[in-house]
């Protein structure tokens, strides 16, 4: 039976570059877990509970961005590194709290999330046509992640977003349609 590493590599993707890719950004995704799980509890001050009903939501949904990335990693036969602090270590996670100059902590998480974008549209580029699951898996975050750009945005400028709906936290709805996660959270095989 031929592997999806196999299929991969005779499409012409240079499996090894995507599996660095991915790696990349689950470790991405794993700091951005730990940066909101943090920012819930940090004193924000204004429109507390709102915002901080946003922040899990979206740290929830990284989650499952972060389990997904894994999942398709493995598939290719890749590997993650044992040690958590080489996986971290890697340059290419983002700051974890506010910086100290910080006036607005909103605009700030809006320019982070923007930035978190971009490496899912390489990801699209290096992919399409050539590795269909690899490819619609980046689509469906770098979705989610534009949804949470949207959020705090709507946030920043009129309160809580219209948007935004409570109560939802983890659905991740362009994941939850791969069969890539679940309701209850828990990553698929």
């Amino acid at each position: 039976m031929i592997s999806a590493r196999e299929v991969v590599e005779q499409a012409g993707v240079d499996v090894n570059k995507l599996i660095d890719r991915l790696t990349s950004a689950a470790a991405a995704e794993l700091s951005a877990v730990y940066r909101y799980t943090i920012l819930t509890a940090y004193p924000l001050g204004f429109a507390d509970e709102e915002l901080r009903q946003i922040l899990k939501d979206i740290r929830d949904e990284d989650r499952h961005h972060f389990d997904a990335l894994i999942n398709r990693i493995y598939e290719l036969d890749g590997t993650l590194p044992e040690d958590i602090r080489q996986f971290l270590g890697s340059g290419h996670a983002s700051p974890w709290g506010f910086p100290s100059d910080a006036q607005d902590p909103v605009t700030t998480l809006i320019e982070d999330v923007r930035r978190a974008v971009h490496p899912y549209g390489g990801l699209c580029d290096l992919t399409e046509g050539r590795d269909q699951r690899t490819f619609v898996l980046a689509q469906a975050i770098r979705n989610e992640k534009i949804e949470h750009m949207a959020w705090l945005e709507e946030f920043l400028s009129t309160g809580p977003p219209a948007r935004f709906r409570p109560g939802f936290r983890g659905r991740s709805p362009f994941l939850a349609r791969l069969s890539v996660a679940s309701e209850r959270t828990e990553p698929t095989a």
